[in-house]
């Protein structure tokens, strides 16, 4: 009986692991606009694609014009690339914009200290997903993650827990909001898990960070000069789920 438990584990495990898995998020970037970002798992290895669309919150019913504040350019798509483990950090290799430049930047990511309760759950996508909080760059974070789909991973930086994450957000805000809308197990999309990027600026997580600071405190600036004098503009805020990195410990 139990050769025939652990054959069936093992038949389950490989079948989950020889597939190409596909989970489509909503991304919920504020409390008025929304966005979806696409995670593709397949052989132990991840890519995570956040879309460029800006569009209404679905969570909210609200609505705002997406305003593109990068000197009129398109914005692109953003990737996000890494292979399952389980060791206390994972490196993820990422894209980004910056005032018009392209950057491909390597990030070693931590992995957070989770607190699972099993006695919270709620179904997702047709999975039974399970609560746990932790602590990610600064940010108190609530995820539901499925036991059912065997994966240590998620949306943009997010892993560590014993199944595949399904919702994730920063704990007392409407955004920063990550939660599948749909689930595919067997997905045959054509997918490049190591993209090369040859034609973006390599930086490092550091650089490419102050390098977006200082850039949106420059946004700032201008739109300071279009306000009252007696309006003021707040600086050097992070509007993102990473609020504190390793070097600023």
């Amino acid at each position: 009986m139990k050769k025939i438990i652990l054959l069936t584990l093992l038949f389950i495990s490989g079948f989950y692991f020889s597939q190409q898995i596909h989970v489509k998020y909503l991304r919920v970037l504020s409390p008025f606009t929304t966005s979806h970002e696409d995670l593709y798992i397949k052989n132990n290895q991840t890519i995570s694609i956040q879309d460029s669309i800006v569009t209404q919150n679905k969570l909210t019913g609200d609505w705002t014009m997406a305003v593109n504040l990068d000197n009129g350019k398109k914005p692109t798509k953003q990737y996000f690339v890494s292979d399952l483990n389980d060791d206390s950090e994972r490196n993820f290799f990422f894209t980004a914009n910056v005032d018009s430049r392209d950057f491909f930047i390597y990030d070693k990511v931590p992995k957070p200290t989770w607190k699972i309760e099993e006695d919270q759950t709620k179904t997702i996508a047709g999975y039974k997903c399970y609560k746990a909080t932790g602590t990610f760059r600064g940010s108190k974070i609530i995820a539901y993650f499925t036991k059912d789909l065997p994966y240590s991973a998620g949306p943009f930086k997010f892993y560590g827990l014993p199944g595949l994450i399904l919702d994730i957000r920063t704990e007392n805000k409407d955004h920063d909001i990550w939660k599948a809308e749909s689930v595919n197990v067997d997905d045959k999309s054509t997918i490049t898990f190591k993209p090369k990027f040859l034609n973006k600026e390599k930086i490092s997580l550091k650089d490419y960070v102050e390098a977006k600071e200082a850039h949106m405190n420059k946004i700032f600036a201008k739109v300071a000069e279009n306000l009252p004098k007696s309006s003021k503009v707040i600086t050097n805020q992070r509007f993102t789920v990473e609020q504190k990195y390793e070097w600023e410990k």
